[in-house]
Parts: structure tokens; C-alpha cells; sequence
């Protein structure tokens, strides 16, 4: 198959101007890399906010008692839907991150470290929220002087012409607007902002009716928020969010939670007799109060419905249409339909068709700090010319294959234990061959797989601990003493990087 007149403008020559989308946990690791490659004559980096962090900036006591919410409409579905800072009277415009009040994290320290940056010592074996936003500021300084903050992208188009990208930014505090031309473009924004709420017969009702009552896991901050509901607490979803934030109410309120799932969870829960499971929402009757369940189930008296279910695969400054003969553009409105996925990548990074285009941090159950490291490393390398990308049938062949293991929507880009050590490993070897010089991810060792492979039970004695003694564990090793943790006898320690064979 003949490549696309698109794929054939990946000439490294051409590639002297990047611009990077985002300076969070993922853009950081991004742009540390790009800057190593030592082969573009400017990285420009455009984030929203005005300092580093990402989503692990905590925002909800600046925007509590505003009354705003994070879901712009009620089912949210549409991936189309853009969310817009609240203007604070002290703090200018404010964008809601999802972390909340007691936060902490469900992957230990020693796996969320950067490339030889370690957390600091004093940093418990499952660092809280802020000490995670402390560690991602520190770590983010050297790229300071690259980035233009308050800064959001609000319109991307390709040139087919030029074969450049026009990207255009609006200060978020004086609504001014600029356009900038480059040559590649790098998405590292993140997929944590979009609220998914999924629709129902009846939750438009019910939100009409009460809508103070239904929330998104992305608006919860803390369970004494909750202390005065009289009526049932109904949470929807079983993954992560859904599980902590279960676990926070049960706990501290001492109170009943019902938590709605659809299926297992392979992610750490806390446990608690409060918890009371319940099947998958059937419909919201709000005349009523009353939520049906699938299996035939009711709950009546329901004053709070937080829904945790997840994120949108969103990037509402694409181009949602292209003109005639707007091939590149035609590209990029395409790459998102329903929210569910992003479509036509080779290795979760590149769009064939646009391969000077790339999108970091889209995997889901990964490690992401070191994760965009790798990604960022590889994709430097190919826009450098030291990767070479393999045929436009090669990829397609590739995304084809990934279809096929994952299905061709909401997990297609699930990479779970042991897919996500697969994937980076197979990067890390594409980026060894390319020789010495430029930025180096992290390698999955013997210890960090075994690790990985152990998360599950390892926090869950980690929040049987906390509660039980009111102590956070610094390491693995304090855990096992206290007779909390032992290493199950399944664990990992070695994982094959499987070669794809188109």
C-alpha cells in the first residue's frame, strides 16, 4: 500500500517547531524529552492554568460554594461538550481538577517516580494529593522557561500547503487570542476532564426535578460535605473513583453507601461492612425517589447520586468538520466520534494519516509519569528521524490488532497488568536502537513488576492499616511486620514483550 501524501510530509528536516498541549504530569515528562533530542529549534509549551500540576492541582475550595458543577449538562454524552473555567475574585480563572480533600494515590511511590527522580523521603508508600503536586512541581521547573501559562488551545487546523499546523491560544485572564504556526503538534492535555454521565430512563427527569442531587466523582471533595443528606447515597461505578470515594463516605460517616456496579474491579478497594453493592442502574424514577437496578433491586429515598463513570476521550479544540479537499483536517475531525476512543493511531501515540501529530497519556490503567517519558522519548525519535515509522499498512494492521485484543471502543486503549510493562518495554527497545543521545524512560525491573503485579492487595492492606491504626506506612516492609501484607504467591516478576507480526 502506497503511503499517504500526509504520512509522506514525516520528513525530520521539517520538523523544527513543536508545540506541546499541556504542562501536567504528562507534558513535563513530554517536553523533558523533546528538549533532549536536541533537534528542534523551538519547543513551545501552552497550559491552561497558571502553574504546574496538571489535574493534581486542587481547586474545590475555590469553587464549593459557587454552586458549578463539572458535568455542563446532564446525561452527558457528547464528547463535544467544552468545559470553561469559573472566574474567581482572587484566583482569575480556576479550571476543576478531579482531586479531592484526602486524596491519595492507588499505585505506591517507587512506580509513579520519574526517570532518577525519586519521591522525597518523608513521603509515605502511597503519597497524598499534595505531596504528589509538590513532586510534579519540582520535577516540572527546568521546562519552566519553555511554557506559556494561562494559555488555553481553543482551535488546531493543518495546512496541507505548508504541511504546518495553525494553533490558536486565548489567555484565559484577558481573553486575548493568538495564532502560531508549527510543524508537529503534541497533545499532552490529559483525559480526566470531561465528565461521562451516562443516560438513564428518567435521570433527565430527576435532574430537572432535583438538580443539586446529582454530582460527578470530578466534583466530590470530601465526605463531611455529606454529613447533613438524610436521604440514601447512591454511587454509580465500581472502578477506581467510584471504590475510594465509597470507602471515604462509609468510613466517615458511618452510614450505609450503596455503590452500582456492572462488574468486578481489578483496582484496590477499601473495604468497609457500610458498603452495601448493588447492581448496575436500570432507571431513575423521581417522582418517587426511588432508583431501580437491573437485577430487579430498588432503592428508595435517594438524595444524592454521584456518578462514577468516568471521562470522554475529548479535545474540543479539534476541528469537528473539514472542507472539501481538506485532507489533514479531515484527519483530525475524525479522530474523535462518540468519546469512547480515539480512532486511526498507530501505537496508542500517532495518527497514520498525520503522524506529525501526537497524543501522549492516552493508555488508561498505566503508570503515567514514566509513561510519558517513554512515549515522549520515542515520539522525539521519531520526529528526529532516529525511529523510523513502518508502513501506513503496518500500522493500520497494528491498530487493527489492538481492535481485536480490546474491541473497538471504551477499552481499546485499556492496557492492563501486564499489557502496559508490554507496551512500554516494546517502546523502550525502539528507543535503545536508536543509539545514545537524547531522553531515556524508565525499564521495568525484576522488583517494580512484581510490584505492579501486586498493587491490588498491597494498598488495600495499606487502607486496612490506615484505618485500623491511623498511620500511613512509609514501606512495603512496615506493612509486612504489621502482618497486613504479604506478597501473594502469583506475583510477577518477569514479562515478555510480545513482537507484533503483521
Amino acid at each position: 500500500m502506497r503511503p499517504s501524501l500526509i504520512a509522506l510530509s514525516l520528513n525530520p528536516a521539517n520538523i523544527k517547531s513543536v508545540a506541546v498541549i499541556g504542562a501536567g504530569p504528562v507534558g513535563a515528562g513530554l517536553t523533558k524529552a523533546l528538549l533532549n533530542e536536541r533537534h528542534f529549534d523551538k519547543v513551545q509549551v501552552f497550559e491552561k492554568r497558571g502553574g504546574f500540576g496538571g489535574l493534581w492541582n486542587y481547586t474545590k475550595p475555590l469553587l464549593k460554594h459557587t454552586g458549578v458543577t463539572s458535568c455542563p449538562k446532564v446525561p452527558c454524552e457528547s464528547p463535544h461538550e467544552t468545559i470553561k473555567p469559573v472566574v474567581h475574585d482572587k484566583h482569575g480563572s480556576v479550571f476543576q481538577t478531579a482531586v479531592y480533600k484526602y486524596l491519595d494515590t492507588n499505585v505506591p511511590k517507587y512506580l509513579m517516580e520519574y526517570e532518577k527522580f525519586p519521591f522525597p523521603a518523608s513521603a509515605p508508600l502511597f503519597p497524598t494529593r499534595d505531596q504528589v503536586l509538590e513532586y510534579l512541581i519540582s520535577y516540572s521547573k527546568p521546562i519552566e522557561n519553555h511554557v506559556k501559562f494561562n494559555s488555553e488551545i481553543v482551535g488546531l487546523k493543518y495546512n496541507d500547503k505548508s504541511a504546518k499546523y495553525e494553533l490558536s491560544s486565548q489567555n484565559v485572564l484577558n481573553g486575548d487570542l493568538e495564532t502560531s504556526e508549527f510543524d508537529a503538534i503534541a497533545v499532552a492535555t490529559g483525559f480526566y476532564d470531561l465528565p461521562y454521565v451516562p443516560d438513564r430512563p428518567g435521570l433527565k427527569q430527576w435532574h430537572e426535578k432535583f438538580p443539586q442531587s446529582i454530582s460527578h466523582a470530578k466534583d466530590f471533595d470530601c465526605p463531611e460535605d455529606f454529613a447533613d443528606v438524610e436521604g440514601e447515597i447512591i454511587i454509580v461505578g465500581n472502578s477506581a473513583s467510584g471504590s475510594d470515594l465509597a470507602f471515604e463516605l462509609a468510613t466517615t460517616l458511618k452510614r450505609k453507601i450503596y455503590k452500582s456496579k456492572r462488574s468486578e474491579s481489578s483496582l484496590p478497594s477499601g473495604y468497609d461492612s457500610n458498603i452495601i453493592e448493588v447492581s448496575d442502574v436500570e432507571a431513575f424514577d423521581p417522582d418517587t425517589k426511588t432508583v431501580k437496578f437491573v437485577n430487579g433491586e430498588k432503592v428508595a429515598n435517594v438524595d444524592k447520586i454521584i456518578f462514577c463513570t468516568g471521562y470522554l476521550k475529548s479535545l474540543p479544540f479539534l476541528p469537528q468538520t473539514a472542507k472539501p479537499g481538506e485532507v489533514g483536517n479531515k484527519v483530525l475531525s475524525s479522530l474523535i466520534t462518540n468519546g469512547s476512543r480515539i480512532h486511526g493511531l498507530y501505537d496508542h501515540i500517532l495518527p497514520i494519516n498525520l503522524p506529525t501529530l501526537g497524543i501522549i497519556g492516552l493508555p488508561k490503567y498505566v503508570l503515567p509519569t514514566r509513561l510519558s517519558e517513554t512515549q515522549g522519548a520515542w515520539l522525539a525519535r521519531v520526529w528526529s528521524g532516529r525511529i523510523n515509522l513502518p508502513s501506513e499498512e503496518t500500522m493500520t494492521k497494528y491498530d487493527q490488532w489492538f481492535i481485536e485484543k480490546n474491541g473497538p471502543n471504551g477499552k481499546y486503549h485499556d492496557l492492563n497488568f501486564p499489557m502496559d510493562v508490554e507496551y512500554s518495554q516494546r517502546l523502550n527497545k525502539e528507543i535503545r536502537n536508536a543509539g545514545n543521545g537524547g531522553y531515556f524512560g524508565v525499564e521495568w525491573t525484576s522488583d517494580q513488576i512484581k510490584l505492579r503485579s501486586s498493587i491490588k492487595p498491597l494498598k488495600e492492606a495499606y487502607l486496612a492499616y490506615l484505618k485500623d491504626t491511623g498511620k500511613r506506612a512509609m514501606t512495603v516492609e512496615e506493612l509486612e511486620s504489621a502482618g497486613y501484607f504479604q506478597w501473594p504467591q502469583d506475583a510477577i516478576t518477569s514479562v515478555e514483550v510480545p513482537e507484533f507480526v503483521p
